[in-house]
């Protein structure tokens, strides 16, 4: 098959299923993926015949992405911050917001002296994308699943950045040492609203990641009620939410030593990120 023809029958199929800009984009990475083409090349080597080993592949390929599963999913790679993250269906698929808030880390803290951790790492998109922006003395990232972690330590490798990840259930422990600064995109989905979720999401990507068993706010919570042994005096949290949920999270701080409370608007406006200084 030629690769025009395999193109404009992909089209054709997908358009069935999906906007025609995703559609597109999604062209534009398989063929990059599997092919080595990029947007130019697609143009130039219409006619070229796909070799059937790589054809196969292209074919296995559309015959997921019909079912739903995400494209992320199916070449086990997600692009965050400009870089090629491994992914696989042990973590979530880094989203547009978590590149926002650590652009928010590192713009705001300008001392390379400082520790940061990282709870919940998943594929340790955080504090690996810290470590590309910034020189810090010490960033660790923490994470209940072994599986996740060991996506974590790929990408920590793959990207050559040194960052700590270690295992730890923050519901039941501690970390070892206290910081300067604690990030975290904790599970917040509400559980009603699951079942609206895009099959993509709802069927690949880790439930566990997405919404937590006590509620919404349950990580939260957790991250105040331990702030005097996850962070020194003066240390700071920057945590991403759920946009509906953003007086219930600066709420929580109430009566608590804290000060600077901040809720945060992502680049389309919606409240998407709460920070605070611990100030015991």
């Amino acid at each position: 098959m030629k690769v025009v023809e395999f193109v404009n029958g992909l089209r054709k199929e997908l358009l069935e299923l999906q906007e025609k800009a995703e559609v597109e984009a999604h062209v534009r990475i398989l063929l990059e993926y599997y092919l080595g083409y990029n947007r130019a090349q697609i143009q130039l080597n219409g006619q070229e015949t796909i070799k059937p080993e790589k054809l196969a592949k292209l074919q296995a390929a559309v015959e997921q992405l019909k079912s739903k599963r995400p494209l992320d999913y199916i070449i086990e790679e997600s692009v965050f911050l400009g870089y090629p993250f491994y992914v696989n269906e042990s973590v979530l698929i880094p989203r547009s917001e978590t590149e926002e808030l650590v652009m928010m880390v590192a713009s705001e803290e300008q001392d390379l002296e400082i520790s940061i951790l990282d709870i919940g790492t998943g594929s340790g998109c955080i504090p690996i994308g810290l470590a590309k922006e910034k020189n810090y003395r010490q960033i660790d990232g923490c994470e209940v699943s072994e599986a996740a972690l060991e996506v974590a330590r790929i990408n920590a490798q793959k990207l050559k950045v040194e960052v700590g990840l270690f295992q730890l259930d923050i519901l039941n422990s501690i970390p070892a040492q206290k910081y300067e600064v604690v990030v975290s995109n904790p599970p917040y989905v509400l559980k009603e609203e699951i079942e609206g979720l895009d099959a993509q999401v709802k069927e690949y990507e880790p439930i566990i990641a997405l919404t937590p068993e006590g509620g919404p706010l349950l990580f939260y919570k957790r991250m105040i009620q331990l702030a005097d042994q996850l962070l020194n005096e003066g240390g700071r949290f920057y945590w991403e939410i759920h946009e509906d949920l953003g007086e219930e999270v600066c709420t929580l701080f109430k009566g608590k030593p804290f000060k600077k409370v901040q809720l945060h608007q992502d680049m389309y406006g919606r409240d998407r990120f709460v920070t605070a200084v611990f100030s015991p």
